[in-house]
């Protein structure tokens, strides 16, 4: 097993897919997105920025996000995430996908 599944397996948390192909599960890191702006305009992520409501990071295994798309959900423990997007990297250190969630409340599944 690559460094970086190894890694994600160990701190993650036990997530579940909806996607195409039904119900996927598997461990996956879920963190919210923070930016900070710099003075010339470019974004960058850091811990120390603003937090962007209802927006969280996902790092997970290729095969979890595999046969998803925008408009999967995502649920881990009572929290529940649409799929914005994703993108996959490879690297020494191994494979993994990074996706863009929007957490659900009770006022987006009344609408």
């Amino acid at each position: 097993m690559k460094n970086i599944k190894r890694a994600i397996n160990r701190i993650g948390l036990d997530v579940s897919v909806e996607s195409t192909d039904g119900l996927k599960n598997g461990r996956a890191v879920i963190n919210p997105i923070r930016y900070h702006y710099r003075q010339w305009g470019g974004v960058e992520q850091l811990p120390q920025g603003r937090t962007e409501p209802k927006r969280y990071s996902m790092f997970c295994a290729r095969e979890l996000l595999e046969s998803s798309g925008y408009g999967s959900i995502v649920y881990q423990g009572s929290d529940k995430y649409v799929l914005i997007w994703k993108d996959d990297y490879s690297s020494r250190v191994g494979c993994f996908t990074k996706a863009c969630l929007r957490k659900m409340t009770g006022d987006d599944e009344n609408e």
